[in-house]
């Protein structure tokens, strides 16, 4: 007895001796979405939707204050209301300030320091100083052109060379700044002009004036506390009168002289 072959139905899809529908046990598998590949991820479209909002929202905003991108315009108000523009005097001393600055940092700074504070043991604070803020320059002038020795005392309370070291001197610093009543009168003006001082601007003419009087004084002189608080701060600025002689530089120089003058001296004071 023979058995008979079977033959595949073409329209079942089935290969031989299958009972199942390939394409129904795969179909689950085709159903699936092919795996992301990284860097081809598709953008949110809510990203996609707030971005588009922002720029047209930043547009917006840049029509409506953006003075109209113009240099000498910065309006908060809406296109057409410029914001009111308050005018700034003009400094009328800038350059004269500029150049005292020039001259201060080159040649004063180094000891006095760039903030006026002054360095301990070194040179005494012009930030603030009331030899500084004084009614004129007078005195500030002379230790600019003579230089400064021996205690100073600044503010009452600051002592500069509180030893009196005869080592530590202030030379004179007018061959230094360009030598020159403009140079002197815009390192001053500077000076009382900085870093918190009041001092009014200084001009040639009262450099000329307050120098006049101690025109014939070695610049190698240098004064005292003593010296320059006998002259006038403001005003043309009266030569210094001279320090009070004690009985014992009087009794020195009267000792000095030859006997003959001295005695003819001595009975002169007498009569």
């Amino acid at each position: 007895m023979s058995i008979p072959k079977e033959t595949p139905n073409a329209s079942s899809r089935l290969d031989r001796g299958e009972t199942h529908d390939v394409t129904e046990l795969h179909a689950a598998v085709l159903r699936e979405k092919p795996d992301p590949v990284e860097g081809f991820e598709p953008v949110n479209l809510w990203v996609v939707a707030g971005i588009a909002g922002l720029l047209f929202w930043g547009g917006a905003y840049l029509t409506q204050y953006s003075g109209r991108f113009e240099a000498m315009e910065f309006s908060e108000f809406p296109h057409g209301k410029p914001a009111p523009v308050v005018a700034v005097a003009a400094d009328p001393l800038a350059a004269v300030k500029r150049d005292g600055m020039i001259a201060y940092n080159a040649v004063c700074a180094l000891c006095h320091g760039e903030d006026g504070a002054g360095k301990a043991g070194v040179a005494p604070p012009l930030a603030g100083s009331d030899w500084v803020n004084a009614d004129g320059p007078n005195r500030l002038l002379r230790i600019v052109r003579h230089g400064l020795k021996g205690t100073v005392k600044v503010n009452k309370d600051v002592t500069w060379n509180p030893a009196n070291d005869p080592s530590i001197v202030m030379g004179s610093q007018w061959d230094a700044i360009g030598g020159t009543n403009e140079k002197l009168a815009a390192v001053l003006t500077y000076i009382r002009s900085s870093w918190g001082n009041t001092g009014a601007a200084v001009t040639p003419q009262m450099v000329a004036d307050g120098l006049a009087a101690v025109k014939d004084r070695s610049a190698d002189a240098n004064w005292t506390q003593e010296e320059l608080l006998q002259v006038p701060a403001s005003g043309a600025g009266a030569p210094a009168a001279a320090a009070a002689v004690t009985p014992d530089q009087l009794k020195a120089q009267l000792q000095a002289l030859p006997a003959e003058q001295r005695q003819a001296l001595l009975k002169e004071l007498s009569q």
